[in-house]
């Protein structure tokens, strides 16, 4: 059984801005589990202030305030000068590539155009529950969205009802990651507003009405939906040497080099049988149908997939790389299943 024991949101108070994150703890996240709602706007009082360590930080704040039953918490309604609209920095699509795997997070905007089923897979953590969802811009471009947990049942739950109509989401707080390339993932920090009323929502809204035709071709006919941003190249200052990576480790983890690859050894295994659907190594022969412990899907396939070590190298140093799938095929100019029909395994 899983308790719910903390609930964190950023709130933007009166000045234009200004944003403080609010906790709720334990029993207190029921009581106000359909009153703090993202977009409205609340007169808030009786909270415990206190100060906040910086690891803990989801705002530039070193304060953070405490809701519980004894909070105070009233919408605010009428025609009252107060409300104060939301504030994002939405970061476009083409620039996802300078946030790969970086302790930063960020915020999109997007229209959810494909939702895939849910499915239980095992990681250090145990067992969780993922969703996957396709989501475009004003230039149909896509990127993959990965839901994990709550955030299934809850707002993947809620998309899901509204399909129909593609709605525009916003994600706050967000991890870009190098997963098949550049997706976009959750953290338990995270938020979402589903159809948020704000004047970048309404011109994407127009935006797809206009091109729901073409829309429709990229999701029924698969036509590109893969993500354009990926092949985005990048800019001069995006790119460092090798020698300079370790001083960057402690705020990043992908890196644009400028270099060759070089493979020095021959005698590596070029490839491995893994499950079809999530690629993790088994024992299972070629082809023969087996139940995966780590996505859960019964009676896959155990396939081939290529893998190989290689050097990369720059004009400063060099270390060590591994290339997987069409990398590696691309590279040495032959196929997964040709490397696999090889007598030693090795070329």
């Amino acid at each position: 059984m899983v308790r719910e024991v903390k609930l964190t949101k950023d709130i933007q108070a009166q000045q234009k801005g200004y944003k403080i994150q609010a906790t709720i703890y334990g029993g207190d996240i029921h009581i106000f589990r359909d009153t703090l709602i993202i977009g409205k706007n609340y007169y808030i009082s009786n909270a415990w202030v206190k100060e906040i360590g910086a690891q803990y930080q989801i705002v530039q704040n070193n304060l953070q305030w405490t809701i519980n039953g004894r909070t105070i918490v009233e919408e605010v309604t009428g025609d009252s000068e107060i409300i104060v609209p939301a504030v994002y920095s939405f970061v476009p699509f083409s620039r996802l590539h300078t946030y790969i795997d970086s302790l930063s997070h960020i915020d999109v905007i997007g229209i959810a155009i494909e939702i895939k089923p849910k499915k239980e897979i095992i990681t250090n953590n145990g067992l969780e529950i993922v969703q996957e969802m396709t989501l475009m811009n004003d230039n149909m471009d896509t990127v993959m969205l990965t839901m994990w947990n709550q955030f299934v049942n809850n707002e993947c739950t809620q998309i899901l009802n509204i399909m129909n109509r593609k709605p525009i989401i916003i994600g706050c707080r967000l991890k870009v990651s190098s997963y098949n390339g550049i997706s976009l993932s959750t953290k338990s920090s995270s938020s979402f507003v589903i159809e948020p009323e704000i004047p970048q929502a309404a011109a994407l809204s127009i935006w797809y009405n206009a091109n729901a035709e073409k829309a429709m071709d990229i999701i029924c006919g698969r036509i590109g939906l893969e993500t354009k941003s990926l092949s985005t190249l990048p800019s001069a200052e995006d790119i460092i040497t090798i020698k300079m990576i370790d001083n960057q480790l402690n705020t990043r983890r992908s890196f644009w080099i400028n270099g060759h690859i070089k493979v020095t050894n021959l005698i590596q295994p070029f490839w491995y049988l893994s499950c079809e659907k999530c690629t993790k190594a088994t024992g299972y022969e070629f082809e023969q149908r087996f139940n995966c412990l780590y996505c859960r899907h019964d009676q896959v396939k155990a396939m081939p997939r290529c893998r190989v070590i290689v050097d990369l190298i720059d004009e400063s140093s060099s270390l060590n790389a591994t290339l997987f799938r069409n990398q590696v095929e691309k590279f040495l100019g032959c196929t997964t299943y040709e490397l696999m029909n090889k007598s030693d395994g090795v070329i």
